[in-house]
């Protein structure tokens, strides 16, 4: 079983931009180039997350109320960490209403493998696994990954959540699509990997 050090996400007063990794594909495919700022819906879910976590631990689902974010409760997915003999997989719990537009399907109780176009599979669960090692929030940007959606730019970031405060078993994932109507000019932050 994969379990992982408590989350050091912010430190004192607020945010510490270095804790948000960036994913490897994302950083390759910039070709040297600084990531653009993050947009600003990333940065308030890393600092409530970072109020509510207990201290020296991981937040878990418990930690989360809804009602806290409701502007940003149609871009969240929450996926499960399934732990078992054959290794890990990853199951969409709930699916975000925007995401459920954009990507033009539910994929609500799927597995990533199922639920994902298999170029991009590999990707995401990459980027799941690297969480799970790091248990750092971890941001990635590539088209829409199902079916006929690739015209569309989608950005997130990958929250780890341990019911225990040290075994990740879900992702809160917050998700953001380039140049739409939830993206308008002037959201987003300059904060760069430190």
């Amino acid at each position: 079983m994969l379990t992982s050090n408590p989350m050091t996400m912010g430190r004192e007063q607020g945010r510490d931009p270095g804790e948000i990794l960036y994913a490897d594909d994302y950083l390759a495919e910039l070709s040297g180039a600084l990531p653009p700022p993050l947009h600003s819906r990333f940065l308030e879910m890393y600092d409530y997350l970072e109020k509510v976590r207990p201290a020296d631990a991981l937040p878990g689902r418990q930690h989360i109320d809804p009602v806290d974010f409701p502007h940003l409760l149609a871009l969240i997915n929450l996926v499960d960490v399934e732990r078992h003999q054959g290794g890990l997989s990853f199951r969409f719990r709930l699916v975000g209403t925007t995401q459920i537009a954009m990507a033009g399907r539910d994929v609500t109780g799927m597995t990533i493998d199922n639920a994902v176009v298999p170029s991009l599979a590999s990707r995401v669960t990459a980027n799941m696994e690297k969480v799970l090692l790091t248990a750092r929030p971890l941001y990635d940007r590539f088209p829409m990954p199902h079916p006929n959606r690739q015209f569309i730019e989608s950005e997130r970031v990958y929250y780890p959540l341990a019911a225990d405060g040290k075994t990740i078993d879900i992702f809160l994932i917050l998700n953001g699509y380039i140049g739409s109507e939830d993206d308008p000019a002037g959201t987003r932050l300059g904060l760069l990997q430190g």
